[in-house]
């Protein structure tokens, strides 16, 4: 009994010094911005931003014009080097009128892939700081989170996440349309 209880103390101390480094090693320690799991539960604000639920978002979206960035990533494809476009991309279909930009809400993003985010997002608003930008990809998704602080660390002033994204945007009964990632402008 006694060795079956230290066996299984051990076991318990083993697992949980694994999974506090895993979690620590997570998120990028200069930054603070998440570096590995992209789809692990998300929390509940996110700095740089203001969260909205649901009904939130279909009230901006009602209220005002607002510049909407999907950023679900498209995993292992890049862009066309020659011309910009991706291809080889699962089917997406997001809120009607979002640009989508895939690969930017990596905690750790590629030179390219981060300013092809605030280029085209500075394009969309057209250079306006303080216009409305909201942010989502779909639920357990960090890939927002990040983005949000890349354009509040930016100087983007009223930058919105949808941490629900697509999911919770469809399971409220809304419609989604299909979409097709935005080209990456070339130097």
């Amino acid at each position: 009994m006694i060795r079956w209880l230290l066996t299984t103390a051990a076991s318990a101390a083993v697992f949980l010094s694994v999974s506090l480094y895993a979690s620590e090693t997570s998120f990028d320690p200069e930054t603070g911005l998440r570096i590995h799991h992209y789809t692990d539960p998300v929390p509940a604000s996110v700095p740089g931003g203001v969260t909205l639920d649901t009904a939130g978002v279909a009230a901006l979206i009602a209220r005002e014009a607002v510049t909407l960035i999907d950023v679900l990533s498209i995993n292992d494809v890049r862009y066309d080097e020659l011309d910009g476009t991706w291809s080889g991309y699962p089917p997406r279909e997001n809120i009607p009128g979002s640009l989508w930009l895939p690969n930017v809400g990596y905690g750790q993003p590629a030179e390219d892939m981060h300013r092809y985010l605030l280029e085209t997002v500075t394009d969309a608003v057209g250079g306006d700081q303080r216009a409305p930008i909201l942010v989502y990809c779909v639920s357990s998704c960090w890939m927002g989170w990040n983005a949000v602080q890349h354009l509040a660390r930016a100087g983007f002033t009223r930058v919105y996440w949808y941490p629900e994204g697509t999911d919770g945007w469809i399971a409220a009964g809304y419609s989604v349309a299909p979409s097709e990632p935005l080209a990456v402008t070339l130097e």
